[in-house]
């Protein structure tokens, strides 16, 4: 009966770290510095998602415009936090925001037409 208890005991502790373990979430991203250009901020919101290029006018604030620059699909089966995906740098050159994430894809935002497109990373980081 004594080893039972032991066992049983074992069991449990295992299964509360297990399930403290488990619960654990990914770090909160680390802050991307916005870019201006021209009296615009360009800054990067999201919630990992979806992710946006949003551009302010630098002395009020107030929202110019708001791109989509991805979207990441969740799948159900899987811990969402691991699954996200962040934009971690911005870079201008010329009418272009240069735009990368964290699993290392770069996008290009054509700051006259808003439109977005996948980039090779290439010197722009």
């Amino acid at each position: 009966m004594l080893k039972v208890s032991r066992h049983l005991a074992i069991v449990c502790a295992v299964l509360i770290f297990l399930g403290i373990s488990a619960q654990a979430k990914r770090l909160a991203p680390k802050p991307v510095s916005p870019v201006s250009s021209r009296e615009i901020r360009y800054s990067a919101e999201g919630d990992g998602r979806d992710e946006y290029i949003v551009a302010a006018d630098a002395a009020s604030g107030s929202l110019l415009w708001k791109v989509k620059v991805f979207h990441t699909q969740i799948k159900p089966w899987m811990e969402e936090d691991v699954q996200t995906v962040f934009i971690t740098a911005l870079k201008l050159v010329g009418n272009s925001l240069f735009v990368r994430d964290e699993s290392a894809r770069c996008y290009s935002v054509d700051l006259i037409t808003k439109h977005v497109r996948k980039q090779q990373c290439g010197s722009e980081f």
